[in-house]
C-alpha cells in the first residue's frame, strides 16, 4: 500500500504529467500549422465541406 506522503507525491505529479501529454500532442500540430507554405494553406481553404446532398442520405436512412 502507498503511504501518505507517496500518494500526495503521486497527486502532485499527475497534472504535470497531463500537462506533458497535452503538449507533446498539441506542440507538433501547432509548429506544422505554422510552417505551412502559402500553395498548401491555398489547397486546404478551397476544400469544400460536407455537401447538402451527402447529409440529406444519411438522413433518410
Amino acid at each position: 500500500m502507498l503511504s501518505q506522503s507517496s500518494l500526495d507525491q503521486l497527486v502532485a505529479v499527475i497534472p504535470w504529467v497531463a500537462f506533458a501529454s497535452a503538449v507533446s500532442v498539441f506542440a507538433p500540430i501547432v509548429y506544422r500549422a505554422l510552417r505551412m507554405r502559402r500553395p498548401q494553406i491555398d489547397h486546404l481553404a478551397g476544400l469544400p465541406f460536407a455537401d447538402e446532398t451527402a447529409a440529406r442520405r444519411h438522413d433518410t436512412e
